[in-house]
């Protein structure tokens, strides 16, 4: 039922805006700039907000479409003091631009200050929807889940809120959280997810750990650029073939034995009697 809800929430949500915007044109024209608002009369020429005013007012009447001037807009007649002008501009820009967010989200807050919880609620979950990580639009929603005595739903937002944004805790940035009463259960109910991941050590890589060698493959030579090996000088018929497999390999060749090396010449022994004869 609640998947159903979220996703009937967007369909509902653009059949209103059409509505409104064709309710908004035939009420104030297709540029509702080009006569200055009533408001314009209590500006100020000497006051820098007033001047502000002024530009987007202007920019306004040239580009009365543009989303991010009406959100502008709208956020400076809330300093002003005129917030039914203001939600009326957070509208027109969401109007033109409906996935422009942080309109969607001013004009939750504006709802939620006037009273209208369920227009606000929509407004903010549609915030929710564009930009899930919204952590002050999920903040904002627990308060008004808890408003309307939505516990469970309450702390499911903040606890959202709190994992995303930790400085909602803190009250000079958040005043607002003086507003609830479930700050310490919406913190008991994120502690478990929160503390698991906060007590995980991650080992970091040793120092002067070089790791495995990788061998890195050459990368392959164009065609052109592949030589052909010259074929061996050496006799093939010489060299003795490669053993087939499975064959014994040939046995070596004989070893040849020297000659013996010849006798000493003999020589006539020599003694008294036999001398030799003189030449005549």
């Amino acid at each position: 039922m609640k998947i159903l809800s979220m996703l009937s929430l967007p369909i509902l949500l653009t059949s209103c805006v059409q509505l409104g915007s064709l309710v908004d044109r035939k009420t104030h024209g297709e540029n509702p700039y080009v006569e200055p608002p009533f408001y314009s009369r209590y500006l100020s020429p000497s006051s820098a907000l007033d001047i502000q005013i002024q530009e987007r007012l202007v920019g306004l009447r040239q580009n009365p479409k543009s989303a991010t001037l009406h959100n502008e807009l709208g956020s400076l007649l809330v300093q002003k003091g005129f917030p039914k002008d203001a939600e009326r501009e957070f509208f027109r820009a969401v109007a033109n631009d409906d996935e422009f967010f942080p309109a969607w989200y001013n004009l939750g807050l504006i709802r939620e200050a006037r009273g209208d919880f369920g227009g606000a609620s929509r407004a903010l979950q549609q915030t929710i929807n564009l930009k899930p990580g919204h952590a002050a639009a999920h903040f904002q929603l627990g308060l008004l889940e808890e408003k309307k005595g939505n516990t469970d739903r309450a702390i499911e937002h903040f606890a959202k809120a709190y994992s995303i944004n930790h400085s909602l805790l803190n009250v000079r940035v958040n005043p607002r959280i003086l507003d609830s009463k479930l700050v310490d259960r919406s913190l008991l109910h994120l502690y478990p997810s929160q503390h698991t991941r906060q007590s995980l050590q991650f080992q970091p890589s040793p120092a002067g750990y070089a790791g495995r060698s990788v061998e890195t493959v050459s990368p392959e030579s164009p065609a052109e650029a592949i030589v052909t090996p010259t074929p061996s000088s050496t006799d093939p018929v010489v060299q003795t073939p490669a053993p087939t497999p499975g064959q014994a390999p040939p046995p070596p060749p004989p070893t040849l034995t020297p000659p013996p090396a010849p006798p000493p010449l003999a020589l006539p022994p020599s003694g008294p009697g036999r001398q030799g004869s003189s030449p005549t």
